[in-house]
């Protein structure tokens, strides 16, 4: 593989896949048993470890020290290869690890007893180090695995900064698959001690790629921040089924929720009308539901409108979610209108903003006064969803017998 200046590198990859090893031979700190590591051209292995600490840092996953030190001490240390023995630290190494505890900040811990500090402060002077270190490559061992959300972004986005400002190249390992994709320009996916892929997020984080070296079923989008892979695992817990089957009206993303929530509860679902692509579309795939779909911006046709029919007929209750309506997805509201369907009980998500999402000129707000006040119309909530159906299909039960 080749690591590019200025580039951040992330090295991913399931437990024991040799990802640590690989950092430890790339910073000369192991010999390979076969293969070379080139440092501009030049074998790492052939260059005496002083010269190498010049050339680049490395942040181990361990923080820990086993005498304790001023926190100013400590980024000094950074300072190792540049110090004469008979001469000691200088102004300028003074004032280079001031400014590593500037840019980390730091600074205001510099008296501080290194041990006395919590983890995401010892990260960060650890860092600091690294960065008195002066080097332009920066090698770091899972830095953000023990930290909570906010210290993990705090120092991804200082590595970040100084590939862009400094043009360090970052060689990292992260364990989790969204922070690698969304700071990453490079990735690497490693499993039983071998490189498997890499390339660029999108070249690497694919629901196949991902499948194959971790062995987990997952669903890829793309983040809306940063435009990167963002992955989702699947989660598929063997729940037990309810037996109650429940037909969702939703579009928009108006249903995703209802549908992960009535999914985690055991009942089986269906939805419809459904564009390709959207993502009630989606969820539903992912939930291996049946869907009555449609192709995008052509309106419901009449193959769509009968498959959406025939779904809600076989659903013991439908549910009908806050989607926006246009003359496209008119024939959703329509269905529910239909004398076959008057004594299948139909909740509807009641949320007081139907106008604000009707963009039919009135035709779905006049069509939805007729829906709420037919005799199979529950108004109801998110909250109480479950109960309500399970209350509403006992009783049509009991009521048909």
């Amino acid at each position: 593989m080749n690591i590019g200046k200025g580039s951040f590198f992330c090295i991913v990859g399931p437990n024991g896949s040799g990802k640590s090893t690989l950092l430890r031979v790339i910073s000369a700190a192991l010999k390979p048993q076969e293969g070379a590591v080139y440092l501009d051209g030049r074998s790492i292995n052939g260059i005496k470890h002083r010269s190498i600490a010049g050339m680049l840092s490395f942040v181990p996953q361990n923080t820990s020290l086993e005498f304790d030190f001023k926190v100013s001490d400590v980024v000094l240390m950074g300072r190792y290869p540049y110090i004469n023995k008979l001469r000691g630290e200088t102004g300028k190494d003074f004032e280079i690890a001031e400014k590593a505890m500037e840019y980390t900040n730091t600074t205001h811990l510099k008296d501080r007893s290194f041990m006395e500090l919590s983890g995401g402060e010892r990260q960060r002077v650890i860092l600091a180090q690294a960065f008195a270190q002066d080097t332009d490559i920066l090698i770091l061992d899972e830095p953000v695995s023990h930290l909570d959300l906010q210290h993990q972004v705090e120092i991804l986005n200082l590595i970040k900064k100084m590939c862009v400002d400094r043009k360090l190249t970052a060689i990292t390992v992260l364990h989790d698959l969204n922070l690698a994709s969304a700071y990453g320009d490079y990735i690497v996916m490693m499993k039983a001690g071998a490189i498997m892929r890499q390339g660029t997020p999108f070249e690497t984080l694919t629901a196949a790629g991902i499948k194959e070296i971790f062995d987990t079923d997952v669903y890829v989008s793309v983040s809306p921040v940063g435009n990167k892979p963002y992955i989702y695992a699947l989660t598929k817990p063997n729940i037990d089924k309810k037996g109650i089957r429940v037909h969702v009206i939703c579009g928009g993303g108006s249903g995703s929720d209802i549908i992960s929530r009535l999914c985690s509860e055991g009942f089986d679902l269906s939805s419809g009308v459904l564009a390709i692509g959207d993502l009630d579309w989606k969820i539903s795939k992912e939930n291996d539901m049946q869907i009555a779909e449609e192709v995008p911006f052509v309106g419901i046709s009449g193959e769509a409108y009968a498959k959406n029919k025939e779904l809600a007929m076989a659903a013991d209750a439908i549910v009908l979610t806050g989607l926006y309506l246009g003359k496209s997805n008119l024939k959703n509201l329509e269905l529910l209108l239909e004398k076959d369907l008057e004594n299948k009980p139909l909740f509807i998500l009641e949320d007081e903003s139907f106008a604000a999402r009707d963009y039919t000129g009135g035709d779905a707000c006049r069509m939805y006064e007729m829906i709420k006040f037919r005799n199979n119309s529950i108004l109801t909530d998110s909250k109480v969803l479950k109960e309500e159906i399970i209350k509403a299909v006992e009783t049509h039960g009991e009521s048909k017998e």
